[in-house]
This record gives C-alpha cells, sequence and structure tokens, in this order.
C-alpha cells in the first residue's frame, strides 16, 4: 500500500483515537497560545488532515481550540478573589517543613471556573470536605492552569455535597488498619498504602523512586487496575458464571475509582477498564487504541484544563508508546531472545525449560520497558530535565516485583474478609518482601547511578516527537502485513 493507503488504512481501524487526538491538539493549542511556537504542530495537524481528506475532523479541531479559548479567556485573574470552592478529593500532603492536606477542586467566580487547590498545615484538615464552601482570599497561578488559592474565610453551602470526605475517612481508616498488621514493617505497610490509595505524602519515597525512574509505580494506572482485574476475575471464576463476574467487575471497579478519587491516570484507567468489560459483557471486540482514545475524549471534553496535568500527559504517553510499540520492540528482540512455538517448549529439559521461560520473560520486559520510555522520554526532559539511566535496568524487573507485592496485600485482604485467623501469615510475608523491595530502591548500585541532563526542551518538539513514533509505528506495521 501507499503511504496515504496505510494512514487511512490505520485511522478507519481507530476513529477514536483520532477525534481524540484532535480534540487535545486543538485544546492544548488554546490553553498554552501565549507561546506562538505552541501553534506550529497544530497547523501541522491541520495540514495532515487535509492530506487524510478527514474533513469533519478539522471541525473537531476548530470547535476544539475555540471552546478551550473561550475557557482561558473567562478565567479569574491572580489576585484577591472570592467565590465557591468546589470539593473534589482531600489528600495529606507534606511540604519540606510540615504535614498538611490539600484540598482539590474547582474554584468558581463570576469571570469563570478553574480548577484550584488549597494547602493546609497541621495534623488534620481545617474544614470538612463533605460541602462547597463560599471562600475568600488571595488566587495564584502556579503554572499553565494550575491555580492555589489561599482562603482567609470559609463559609459553608448548606445544601451542597461533596463525596471527598467520605473518601479521605475511609482511606484513614485503610492507612490505619494496614499500619496495624503491617507494624513490624512500617515503610512496607506505608508503601502499601500509597500504591492502593494513589496518596503519597512520603517525600523520602518519592525521591528514591524517582531517582530510579519509578515514579510511575506511585500512582495509580492501568498497571493497578489491570492486577485487580486479574486477580478479581480469577477469584470470582470459582464462584459465579460469565456474566455475573463481568458484572461484579464492573460494580468492583467503580468501587474503587470512587475510593481512589477522580485523579487523570485513574480516570483513564477506570473508563478503559469500564468500556473492556462492557465490551466483553455484550460480546463485541474493540482494539486498546480506541479503547485509549475514547477515555482521552472523555476527559478533555469533560475538563480542558486537565491537558495540563502532569499525571494526564505521562498515563496516556506510556499507555500508548505500550500499545503502539511492544509488538514491535518485541518482535525485534526475538532476534536476540527467540521465541519457540508452545509444542517445542513442553519436550524441553527441565533447566532448559525454566532457562526459556526466563528469556521470555526478559524479552517482554525489555520490550515493554523500551515502549514506555521511548513515549514519556521528552515529557520527562521537558518537565524535569532528567532521565535517570537506572530506570532502564530498575523497570525490567521492579514493577513484576511491585505486580506479586500487590498480588499479596489482595490474597491478605481476601483471607481478612473469609479467614481473619490466617489472614496474619499473608500481611507479613507481603510485608517482608515489600521491605525487601524498598531497600533495593533505597540503595541502587552507584556504579551505575547516571543521569542524562537537558538544559531546555522546547515544548513545541514534544508533539512532533510523537507523530515521529506514529510514523514509525505505521511503516512497521504496513512492512509486517506485507511480508
Amino acid at each position: 500500500m501507499t503511504p496515504i493507503e496505510d494512514h487511512r488504512f490505520f485511522w478507519r481501524q481507530h476513529p477514536a483515537l483520532l477525534f481524540a487526538l484532535t480534540l487535545f491538539v486543538g485544546a492544548a493549542a488554546a490553553l498554552f497560545w501565549q507561546n506562538p511556537s505552541n501553534w506550529i504542530f497544530p497547523l501541522f495537524w491541520c495540514s495532515y488532515l487535509i492530506w487524510l481528506k478527514k474533513w469533519p475532523v478539522l471541525l473537531v479541531l476548530a470547535a476544539s481550540a475555540a471552546y478551550c479559548h473561550f475557557l482561558t479567556d473567562r478565567a479569574p485573574q491572580p489576585g484577591m478573589a472570592k467565590g465557591i470552592f468546589s470539593i473534589s478529593t482531600l489528600q495529606p500532603h507534606q511540604s519540606p517543613f510540615a504535614k498538611g492536606s490539600v484540598y482539590k477542586g474547582t474554584f468558581y467566580a463570576i469571570e469563570g471556573s478553574v480548577p484550584c487547590d488549597i494547602y493546609t498545615h497541621g495534623p488534620k484538615p481545617p474544614q470538612t470536605a463533605n460541602r462547597d464552601y463560599f471562600v475568600s482570599g488571595r488566587l495564584d497561578r502556579r503554572g499553565p492552569c494550575q491555580y492555589a488559592f489561599k482562603p482567609k474565610e470559609w463559609i459553608p453551602i448548606e445544601g451542597s455535597w461533596s463525596f471527598a470526605e467520605w473518601r479521605y475517612a475511609m482511606k484513614e481508616r485503610y492507612r490505619h488498619f494496614l499500619s496495624e498488621t503491617c507494624s513490624d514493617y512500617p515503610n512496607a505497610a506505608r508503601f502499601l498504602a500509597a500504591l492502593t490509595t494513589g496518596d503519597v505524602d512520603d517525600r523520602l519515597l518519592k525521591y528514591e523512586f524517582g531517582r530510579l525512574g519509578l515514579q510511575h509505580l506511585l500512582a495509580i494506572s492501568g498497571f493497578h487496575f489491570g492486577i485487580l482485574i486479574a486477580f478479581a476475575s480469577l477469584v470470582l471464576s470459582l464462584f459465579l458464571p460469565r456474566s455475573w463476574k463481568l458484572l461484579f467487575l464492573l460494580v468492583s471497579l467503580t468501587t474503587y475509582y470512587f475510593f481512589v478519587g477522580p485523579f487523570p491516570a485513574v480516570q483513564r484507567s477506570w473508563l478503559t477498564a469500564m468500556a473492556y468489560l462492557m465490551g466483553k459483557l455484550i460480546n463485541r471486540q474493540t482494539s486498546g487504541l480506541n479503547l485509549l482514545g475514547f477515555a482521552l475524549g472523555f476527559e478533555i471534553v469533560s475538563n480542558p484544563f486537565i491537558c495540563s496535568h502532569l499525571g494526564f500527559q505521562f498515563s496516556f504517553a506510556s499507555c500508548a508508546g505500550i500499545l503502539l510499540f511492544h509488538s514491535p520492540f518485541e518482535r525485534k528482540l526475538r532476534s536476540m531472545l527467540p521465541k519457540r512455538p508452545s509444542d517445542e517448549t513442553t519436550f524441553l529439559p527441565f533447566l532448559a525449560k525454566h532457562g526459556y521461560l526466563l528469556s521470555s520473560f526478559l524479552r517482554n520486559s525489555l520490550a515493554l520497558n523500551l515502549a514506555v520510555n521511548i513515549a514519556i522520554l521528552p515529557i520527562l526532559l521537558f518537565h524535569f530535565h532528567a532521565f535517570p539511566l537506572l530506570s532502564l535496568l530498575y523497570n525490567l524487573f521492579f514493577p513484576f516485583c511491585v505486580g506479586i507485592a500487590l498480588c499479596g496485600l489482595l490474597v491478605a485482604l481476601t483471607f481478612h474478609l473469609l479467614i481473619p485467623s490466617i489472614a496474619s501469615f499473608f500481611f507479613s510475608a507481603t510485608a517482608c518482601f515489600t521491605a525487601q523491595l524498598l531497600d533495593l530502591a533505597a540503595y541502587p548500585p552507584s556504579a551505575l547511578d547516571y543521569t542524562i541532563v537537558v538544559a531546555q526542551l522546547p515544548s513545541w518538539s514534544i508533539p512532533f516527537w510523537f507523530f515521529a513514533l506514529l510514523l514509525f509505528c505505521l511503516k512497521n506495521s504496513s512492512s509486517v502485513k506485507t511480508a
């Protein structure tokens, strides 16, 4: 096929992704229009859509840019302000000097509304998060589409309600429960709580995982939802038929989503998991890229300001990298780590069979590691100006080990509900294993502790990097089809 036929064929298979990417390009251009260089790629994307003859999608691009420009034009100006603060989540927060809490939500003023955070100090939150408040104080702009409010006055609004207080109370009880059941390993208890709640207030833990390029494990993502689905599906298959199992999974994942909170990565994982399970329920198949496009479009339409959120950028970039490049990289690595037919492996000697399983694990880990890092590299360099080389080593095995720890915690919680008398053994074993993992992260090999540092990466280059990756993927897939 000719290049244009390859592109048209790809987008006919993934229409949801095309519409979502166009929404994102238009929204990002309008939100960051102050820098003229940020309009280079939108104009290029417009030309690309014309080349594809996707005329209706051009209207989506224009509508997205116009709508987001309207929102930013009506955003409240920094300075003294008053308005309504609607709370979506309440989290513990640790600054370099003290512990406190952070209220995350939306600030509504006469001019318009913006996503906003309110940071407080002290062991307990000063206000309950079960309602909206009329606040007055100072509004500060911390970055593109990122605001912080310093309230001087909180006035509760009667008749309003928020889910955030219940979520905060449940997480506090859960953290206290883990600290008691894993009292011999307090660091492991805090890590397991952070891993399952998404609230990471330990600055040392953030530093250690950030130095190794493992910070993505601390944020709730598709990795966590995948483990939860796999574990729950295995257990439920023992008791329920397929349709009831899928319905129970839908309810369980939604409950967990409300427990964790509507963070960008969590919402993306929940939306894709729900769409996947509903497709299974009605016997409809869809591609992972279309599911990703559905989640991307939903989040941008519901809150265009989310484009500037780091969790949003890393979550969608890493997921797209896995979906686009894991298979091509895995095929390339077969030249070094060959893949055998299943009927051959059954007749291998004992040691050879285990050696082959190890090489298969290494091949897939390498492919996954390369797929994720090639997608998130420009975002890392733009925001943090550094890329730790140790991440290439630790991401080969550490996510797998964290998955084991998560499965151990799920087993322990299941036994706590069914047979509490033996659950303590599983909690202790999981905490002991997790403590060894944390020691491994805290004391990496110093001989390999090098970092690639980039002083400045222009923002306009990032979308061109992703477009180049898309071209590579399309060329690779077309060559596979031709072969």
